[in-house]
């Protein structure tokens, strides 16, 4: 194989075999493969000669890279020699071949790495910046220290909210790790982003963002996985009046008059104001009406599959069904029970069920 050859040259201070491992077992892959602030959430690996791999690394702004191959050489813990191939819409890109030797030096661990086959000069020094990153990435997991929080997608708020556990499902929903920064509002973290200091606020890289829609909207069209938005225009409206419909009326009767009221009490003697309680339960009956026509015996409000409505919802329902009168405020909306059932059993609510205290 000829052409341009980049060599790095770089000292570890742990055992040959487990940086040797690090670049075979899927877990030590997951854990810092690819330049600072990439998440890798998917990894195929037969480490053993002839066997393949694919590995799928997803950059802070959310492109999505794959790289894949097959290793020619494994003899741990000495050395390691595989093919590279960059995937894209064409199919699989120009082969080049790394090759990885080990030496013991005491206790720590000197890795070269020669990456051979490169067809330019340019290919070859972006191959020696993303190899550099990746590798100062290795260091840090082995020295057992976590990526800095910056670099990954960040969520910054309160778990308790019921925006930020939206958005927080959202990434759940199509398997990609992310933060969560737990802040309050109108805190500098949430400031800097927010110029009303609400929650919650997004952070990717250089990208920052604030509004729960933006951030989930930016979340599904950016990242892999399932879309969370219907794929027709007219369905797309559908979820669209649903989402708006969360922001003009039910949030405000569901959570802010009703929830809140029990959470924060601003009635007499400190005790929830019962008018405004009464209030708020004659318009959230109306608007569970809207959602019990809108199932139509299906679980989701359109289509057979969840949207970033549903995931508006969720979190909505799970409060008031547990307020001192959830049960009974519930009662007559067999739909919106049965379709709140069915979304409870998915990981991405299981996953960011809020603290108790």
């Amino acid at each position: 194989m000829s052409g341009e050859k980049l060599t790095i040259t770089r000292t570890f201070n742990d055992s040959r075999e487990r940086v040797f491992d690090a670049f075979t077992r899927k877990d030590a892959i997951q854990a810092w493969y690819g330049p600072e602030g990439f998440t890798v959430p998917s990894v195929a690996i037969d480490p053993s000669p002839g066997g393949k791999y694919r590995i799928e690394m997803h950059s802070p702004e959310g492109s999505v890279y794959v790289v894949t191959g097959q290793f020619r050489e494994v003899n741990r813990p000495e050395k390691l020699v595989f093919t590279w191939a960059w995937l894209d819409g064409a199919g699989v890109g120009p082969e080049s071949l790394v090759t990885l030797t080990f030496k013991d030096k005491g206790g720590s661990t000197e890795m070269t790495l020669v990456h051979s086959g490169f067809a330019t000069v340019e290919t070859r020094d972006a191959h020696n910046g993303g190899w550099t990153s990746s590798l100062d990435c290795l260091a840090a997991m082995l020295a057992g220290k976590p990526q800095p929080v910056e670099a990954r997608p960040t969520i910054i708020g309160d778990p308790r909210s019921t925006h930020v556990r939206s958005a927080r499902m959202v990434f759940a929903e199509k398997s990609i790790a992310y933060a969560l920064e737990p802040q309050p509002p109108h805190t500098p973290a949430v400031d800097a982003i927010h110029p009303l200091g609400k929650i919650p606020a997004f952070r990717s890289g250089k990208l920052q963002l604030f509004e729960t829609s933006a951030i989930m909207r930016y979340v599904d069209e950016a990242f892999p996985g399932p879309r969370l938005m219907p794929e027709t225009p007219a369905d797309r409206a559908h979820a669209e009046q649903w989402i708006s419909c969360v922001h003009c009326y039910f949030f405000d009767s569901m959570i802010v008059r009703y929830v809140l009221q029990y959470i924060f009490p601003k009635g007499a003697d400190g005790k929830p104001d019962q008018v405004v309680i009464s209030a708020a339960r004659t318009d959230m009956a109306r608007h569970f009406g809207m959602l019990e026509a809108a199932y139509n015996g299906r679980n989701f409000l359109v289509g057979e599959r969840p949207t970033i409505a549903d995931l508006f919802i969720a979190p909505i329902v799970f409060y008031v069904r547990n307020m001192p009168e959830g049960k009974e405020v519930l009662a007559p909306f067999a739909a919106v029970r049965r379709a709140h059932s069915a979304i409870a059993e998915r990981d991405s609510f299981k996953a960011t069920l809020p603290p108790t205290k």
